[in-house]
């Protein structure tokens, strides 16, 4: 018999892409699944939609709760889950028709704990293949929660986990974080597993065409969060592997991405905010004590990110902004040329 697979939704006012998330989900291949949808108090068309597919197919599970956050909404798909096997998908979403077939697949034959695949990236920018866990390499412990701290290593998509382990150990979304918080989670399950396993296949597609960005308004508060979620992976990596110089040097480098997407979101929303805010909000949070014991150490091989270390390092922070004005000019030329070919 087929063992049966959860998919958890969170939805909150998605009645724009929600119809095309639950056409990929209800076209699997696999068709033991049920769809636990979690409504987070949208106030738009979302709910009608959804109950006009649950009324066409009974795997449909709809729960609505008051605003509390997609942390609470996936804490209660988690619970109200009958499955023994969890998959997790974002409402702006969509994934391959085999998608569970061959993550559940995968799990069963290879008695894996954590599987994960490779994904589409969807963006203004065309569509690019990527995938964060390199099968060629061990998949042990270690280096697969060195995979989870990359990239996009630590979504909950692209990934099928085991119930039993997450309920065995009390795993939960902490709503406290506003961000990032299911790269928590996701080293959390890790470093109770045994077992990984990975299909290099691409199989989720990641849809950023939806996103609006949030970096503009960024404040002491949001970075606050970024901390305590850095604060969380230290403790979760060294208790995994036990190596503080390794893993200040993970820290580091997701300090470092976070101030450079920062520097680029000021640059281009330069004209709403003006030069002096955006450049005292960059400032600002650089001289955060936490931030400001790792910026010595930020190093990059990326040509084009080179100067914004440079600059953050001797707090040129105009200048990094204005060459962040630059770099995004360049972009959207590039972007305009591949539209005329």
């Amino acid at each position: 018999m087929t063992p049966k697979v959860s998919i958890i939704i969170p939805v909150y006012n998605c009645e724009k892409y929600i119809s095309k998330c639950l056409e990929s989900v209800l076209s699997q291949t696999y068709l033991n699944i049920e769809i636990v949808i979690i409504n987070d108090g949208s106030t738009d068309n979302t709910e009608k939609i959804i109950n006009n597919y649950k009324e066409k197919d009974n795997r449909i599970m709809y729960y609505y709760q008051a605003n509390r956050g997609p942390s609470e909404a996936r804490n209660k798909g988690i619970l109200n889950s009958t499955s023994e096997y969890l998959i997790f998908i974002d409402s702006d979403d969509t994934v391959d028709q085999k998608y569970v077939e061959l993550l559940i697949n995968e799990m069963v034959n290879s008695k894996s704990d954590l599987v994960c695949c490779g994904y589409k990236d969807i963006s203004e920018y065309g569509i690019v293949e990527y995938t964060d866990f390199n099968i060629e390499n061990s998949m042990s412990l270690q280096s697969v929660t060195d995979m989870v701290c990359k990239g996009t290593g630590g979504v909950l998509w692209s990934k099928i986990f085991k119930k039993e382990i997450i309920l065995k150990h009390s795993l939960k979304m902490d709503k406290r974080i506003f961000m990032c918080e299911d790269l928590v989670f996701v080293l959390q399950y890790v470093s109770q597993c045994k077992s990984f396993s990975a299909i290099n296949d691409y199989l989720y597609h990641y849809n950023r065409l939806n996103q609006n960005s949030i970096s503009s308004n960024i404040s002491i508060d949001y970075v606050q969060n970024f901390i305590h979620v850095w604060k969380a992976i230290e403790k979760i990596v060294i208790s995994v592997n036990k190596d503080r110089q390794k893993t200040s040097e993970l820290i580091g480098k997701r300090i470092q991405e976070v101030m450079i997407t920062l520097i680029e979101e000021q640059s281009r929303d330069i004209r709403e905010l003006g030069m002096k805010n955006a450049s005292y909000k960059v400032g600002e949070i650089l001289e955060i004590p936490y931030i400001k014991a790792y910026k010595g150490d930020f190093s990059t091989d990326n040509y084009l990110y080179k100067p914004y270390i440079f600059f953050m390092k001797v707090k040129f922070i105009k200048i990094s902004i204005i060459y962040g004005i630059y770099l995004s000019k360049l972009r959207s030329l590039k972007k305009n040329l591949k539209k005329r070919k």
